[in-house]
């Protein structure tokens, strides 16, 4: 028959004839002990109820359970998985929400800014508004809250490519985990749990179907599309299915749903195991809620910071996804105010992103968290640490039992080892990509604590255990009583542990009143029980044992029982006098004490502040008044209001003279789209190194600059920044310009800059801030010109290759002109001539027969010809369009003989035409004319 003092369906049933494990209430526990046939009847009864128990019983849980005790888990194991699924639901309307506040300049829809964003991770033009992206994402997400990674599958033409990133999503779980709980909680009012066998397995339905439902229907809910990529289609697979999802999502449910039910437990008094991890290590039932409370101290103050910057630093959408990423920032928050530290790694294959290495980052890395953080989380870890120890002294006060067992030394400082071994799995990020689509290539990469953080929290749980011991019994009850309560826990969890305590303090022959009342009927604990154990403020109080009543069914002296003459019980948990074995309270320190305490306490408390406000306040001071950012400040306001002077004085450009001519307020001032505003971001201190990151608007475009600022000297104790020059100023940039020959002066934004005259053209390299440069050069010839001036547009941020200005001469219309008058006025004068063939002219008349027969020639201009004048370097070159006439007027002697002669009048016209060349100097042309 059943163990159990009440049938199935959950009534107290009363012993019956067959109930042979009981004494009669008749014998007495002294007739027992002199009697020995009543203790030879007595040893036989116990042999054969251990006899059938052993050969026909059923397993003891199951008698006891009905249809309740099976539906009841089921439905907290769905329960626990439809919170989950809401819990990423919620996060991803609010991470929605956040990115349709953002307003962002460039319009478009939510879905549409989202679908951007997938695009430039993947490659791929996705659709986040179709029904199969609402029904499947919230469900593979809700599979991340395992541990497992979500994956994204692709596949084309036999290749296949994948890629995975594991973020756990602990709200989620957290709200599976309470949605489990309270339905758990909720439909076993009115249950009662026998035996913790039956606590156990009602446990483990619920932990199965929670990880059953959670695989079929991520399985079920797997994203597949087809992408189009050029004529074909890749086949893409979105997936959380993992090795891990099930056993993950079982034990989760498994000790919620146990965690439910420990309160509908019917068991009178602790179990053989509890006694005995409570005996050899005691306080291990309750070493987890100075962990508990450290973390929920901890966490609750860093979560609202982190909430907060993210809202500033990030603006909506980084405040409004922090149900993603904020549960694990926090925990590597808690990681590193701990002194522990975070590693990042990655091996990498081809792609180089990643570099293969492992890297460790602490608080106070790279100067990345300003000094007055850095101290407040520190701090915070310690005021949590406290609040642990405090804890820790509460739950398991220190008694001569626990002062008496070693063990009890290495209870706290084992579990926080074992809590930084966790921590390598559940505060771990990572990622992999593998595929051979485009060639081979893989690569992994992860964030985790470092591996020596289990070493880090083994010292920080020897602290609190020190700090238990030794220093908060001095001051633990003179704290507020609401603190003290939200400290130590309920009165009925205080009330369980102090039973626990006193059986554990029992013995063997407690343990053996244990092992009969496992076989009889409930046992009847003594109402004037004594206190089992005593505080730490009463070390003069052993801990007893209750002398049994003489009742047959409290005592056996058996061949089980203990050897003493008199055998002791386990006290119950429904005793009523168990709260008078919890630890007794410290009596109350005199005024005059806790006066001084107070005093103390003050001084301490006074000196610690000011000590943190001095440091808060140097931090604050070293990064604004005598911060690198006021430099990069001060450098910028000088840009931005055109003041080169001071702008080089504050960064020395590092060149020579000739080439800081621009850098002039004259110049500058009068350069077109100048940096019209700027922001600084932040700044990265690395010892005497720092990098302040600020963004300069510049014709409506925003661009990212750092400016590199060194510290060689200090202000008092504060260092003095100035900008790095050696290092590379990014506002400073290169502006070529090709200077022909002879050209003594330019002209830059209408001011006149002095170059040097040389016969050659040559480059003149000059350093410029942004802006507009319009440069033009000046001729000193009325017959030559170099162009219009030419605008280099100088941009913050742009490549570092220096835009090249080349001017080329090029000859005026007024060449033209006055070449061809200089050239007519050869003509005329060659007119004038009264020869037929005028030297030097670009005319003639050649004589045929004898020169006497010719006489009196007049040359006229009928039309004068036009030219075209073409460049060449220095030179002109001159052709005739359209040839002159000339006409020549002269008289012949058409008389054979010598005597008489006959003169007669003739003309004759000709073409006019020539080319040659022309040299321009300053103001003066030189013709050499080929005729």
């Amino acid at each position: 028959m059943p163990s159990s003092a009440h049938d199935p369906a959950g009534k107290a049933r009363e012993p019956g004839p067959d109930d042979t494990e009981e004494l009669s209430a008749t014998t007495s526990p002294g007739a027992a002990r002199h009697d020995p046939g009543v203790q030879h009847d007595l040893d036989a009864q116990h042999d054969a109820a251990a006899a059938r128990g052993s050969g026909h019983r059923p397993p003891a849980a199951l008698p006891t359970m009905t249809a309740r005790h099976w539906w009841v888990p089921v439905l907290a194991g769905v329960g626990g998985y439809v919170g989950t699924v809401v819990g990423i639901v919620i996060a991803l309307v609010l991470s929605i929400l956040g990115l349709a506040l953002q307003g962002d300049s460039d319009g478009g829809s939510t879905t549409d800014r989202l679908n951007d964003e997938i695009s430039n991770a993947t490659g791929l033009d996705t659709d986040t508004s179709g029904l199969r992206w609402i029904l499947s994402v919230p469900f593979q997400l809700a599979a991340m809250a395992a541990l497992v990674p979500l994956r994204l599958i692709l596949s084309f033409g036999g290749e296949g490519a994948s890629a995975g990133i594991t973020v756990p999503q602990y709200f989620a779980l957290a709200c599976g985990i309470l949605t489990a709980w309270l339905i758990a909680r909720k439909l076993s009012t009115r249950m009662r749990v026998e035996t913790r066998g039956v606590q156990w397995l009602m446990a483990a339905v619920s932990g199965l179907t929670w990880a059953a439902l959670a695989l079929v229907v991520t399985a079920l809910t797997v994203l597949r599309l087809d992408v189009p990529f050029f004529a074909s289609d890749i086949r893409v697979r979105l997936t959380a299915l993992g090795g891990g999802l099930f056993p993950v999502l079982f034990l989760v449910g498994l000790l919620s749903v146990a965690a439910a039910l420990n309160v509908r437990s019917t068991q009178v008094s602790p179990g053989r195991i509890v006694v005995g991890a409570e005996r050899s290590t005691p306080g291990v039932l309750q070493v987890l809620r100075p962990i508990a409370v450290q973390f929920a101290v901890f966490g609750t103050v860093a979560g609202l910071g982190l909430l907060i910057y993210a809202f500033v630093e990030g603006g909506a959408p980084a405040g409004f996804s922090a149900l993603f990423w904020l549960p694990i920032a926090v925990g590597w928050l808690f990681v590193l105010s701990l002194l522990s530290a975070l590693t990042a790694g990655g091996a990498a294959t081809s792609l180089t992103g990643l570099t293969g290495r492992s890297d460790a980052f602490y608080l106070w890395s790279e100067g990345t968290v300003p000094v007055w953080a850095v101290v407040l989380c520190i701090l915070l870890a310690l005021v949590s640490a406290v609040c642990a120890a405090i804890t820790w002294a509460h739950v398991r006060p220190l008694d001569k039992r626990v002062a008496r067992t070693p063990l009890a030394w290495t209870v706290l400082p084992v579990t926080y080892f074992l809590l930084g071994l966790l921590a390598l799995w559940l505060l771990r990020v990572g990622g992999y990509a593998s595929g051979g689509m485009v060639g081979s290539s893989n690569a992994v990469f992860s964030l985790r604590p470092a591996g020596w953080t289990c070493l880090v929290f083994l010292v920080w749980g020897v602290i609190i255990e020190l700090l238990a011991r030794l220093v908060v019994p001095a001051f633990m009850h003179t704290l507020p009583r609401r603190v003290t309560r939200g400290l130590r826990g309920s009165e009925r969890s205080r009330g369980r542990a102090a039973v626990v305590a006193s059986a554990a303090a029992m013995g063997g022959a407690g343990l053996a009143g244990a092992g009969l009342a496992g076989v009889g009927t409930r046992a009847t604990p003594a109402p004037e029980a004594p206190a089992a154990t005593s505080s730490a403020q009463h070390p003069s109080a052993e801990p007893t044992a209750t002398t049994a009543p003489q009742d047959a069914t409290a005592a056996y002296s058996g061949p089980h029982a203990g050897s003493g003459d008199e055998t002791r019980v386990l006290p119950s948990y429904d005793d009523p006098g168990a709260t008078t074995r919890m630890p007794a309270q410290r009596a109350p320190m005199d005024p005059a004490t806790k006066k001084r305490i107070r005093l103390i306490a003050i001084i301490v408390g006074t000196l610690i502040l000011l000590a943190v406000l001095a440091t808060v306040v140097f931090s604050v001071l070293s990064r604004t008044v005598f911060g690198p950012d006021n430099q990069a400040e001060d450098l910028l306001r000088s840009v931005t209001d055109g003041n080169a002077t001071h702008a080089a004085e504050i960064a020395n450009p590092n060149v020579s003279s000739g080439q800081r001519a621009l850098l002039t307020d004259d110049v500058y001032g009068a350069a077109q789209n100048r940096i019209s505003s700027y922001e600084i971001k932040d700044t990265t201190i690395d010892g005497d190194r720092a990098t302040v990151n600020a963004t300069v608007t510049q014709d409506g475009v925003t661009t990212p600059v750092a400016l590199p600022m060194v510290s060689d000297s200090r202000d008092g104790l504060f260092k003095s920044w100035r900008v790095d020059e050696s290092a590379g100023v990014p506002l400073y940039q290169a502006l070529t310009v090709e200077v022909p020959a002879g050209v003594g002066e330019l002209d830059v934004n209408g001011k006149k800059v002095s170059v040097d005259t040389q016969g050659q053209p040559h480059t003149v390299e000059y350093t410029v801030l942004p802006g507009d440069y319009a440069v033009g050069v000046s001729s000193s010839s009325k017959y030559v010109t170099y162009g219009g001036n030419q605008v280099a547009e100088i941009r913050a941020g742009s490549p570092s290759s220096a835009p090249v200005m080349s001017f080329q001469p090029s000859f005026t219309p007024a060449l033209e002109e006055d070449l061809t008058k200089q050239l007519n006025a050869t003509l005329d004068r060659c007119a004038q001539s009264t020869e037929f063939e005028p030297e030097g002219c670009p005319f003639g008349y050649s004589v045929y027969g004898d020169d006497e027969d010719y006489r009196n020639p007049r040359w006229s201009i009928q039309r004068y010809p036009t030219y075209s004048v073409s460049s060449y370097g220095n030179q002109a070159t001159f052709t005739t369009d359209r040839s002159g006439e000339v006409r020549l007027d002269y008289q012949y002697n058409e008389e054979y003989d010598d005597e008489p002669a006959d003169w007669t009048d003739r003309d004759t016209t000709s073409s006019v035409s020539g080319y040659g060349t022309v040299s321009v100097s300053g103001d003066e042309l030189t013709i050499n004319a080929n005729d």
